[in-house]
């Protein structure tokens, strides 16, 4: 029986990625990546943007296709792009979405020792990684197997915090709601949440690359 994990990571902060920077000012509807893409070949992606019959001006990024309401910019993805980093490590990317500067990148991974190098990777080019969703291969019957953290690892105000922003929609994309109501909700301020929801985010990635 296969062995892979299905991961999803949501990365903000990303450096080198013309769909993540193009997605700061126009609303992207799809990014297609090159699946062929490797360690020693360029990565070619793309991206097809809405506007309002106004050409939308991408740098690094060539025009294919327009109509009225949609442009499609083809571009090669430099080494520091994400989209570059995860084929490099043998893994076709197989989902990518672009919001506000936020990707959203779905990939499969043979092992947690190929996962744990490509989350160090994509630390080194974002500025935040965060672990969307991890599903392992052969749980029987029932399904897949999610990868699940070790509850003992946070205190009760870091797991209290990490649920309710997660149930609230925090991790959205886009929020369905943002800090200021998480933090109303926890009855804290917004800077004491935003702290214990990154000290929380940091045991839980820890879990997955150490060791």
């Amino acid at each position: 029986m296969a062995s892979g994990i299905h991961v999803q990571f949501e990365l903000r902060g990303v450096t080198g990625c013309p769909a993540s920077s193009l997605s700061k000012d126009v609303a992207v509807e799809s990014v297609t990546v090159d699946q062929g893409g490797t360690a020693e070949s360029a990565v070619v992606g793309e991206v097809t943007v809405e506007h309002d019959g106004e050409r939308v001006n991408v740098d690094a990024a060539e025009a294919v296709f327009e109509d009225g309401s949609q442009s499609v910019y083809r571009y090669t993805h430099d080494e520091d792009c994400p989209c570059s980093r995860v084929p490099s490590h043998g893994c076709p990317i197989r989902g990518l979405r672009a919001d506000g500067g936020c990707l959203r990148l779905t990939f499969i991974t043979p092992d947690l020792d190929t996962l744990r190098a490509i989350a160090s990777d994509l630390e080194s080019c974002c500025a935040d990684v965060t672990v969307r969703r991890l599903v392992r291969t052969g749980a029987g019957e029932d399904g897949p197997a999610l990868l699940v953290a070790d509850r003992n690892a946070f205190t009760d105000r870091q797991y209290e915090v990490l649920k309710t922003a997660h149930e609230m929609g925090y991790f959205d994309s886009p929020k369905s709601a943002k800090s200021g109501a998480v933090a109303d909700e926890l009855g804290v301020s917004v800077s004491t949440f935003v702290e214990h929801l990154s000290v929380a985010q940091t045991k839980l990635f820890d879990q997955i690359i150490s060791n």
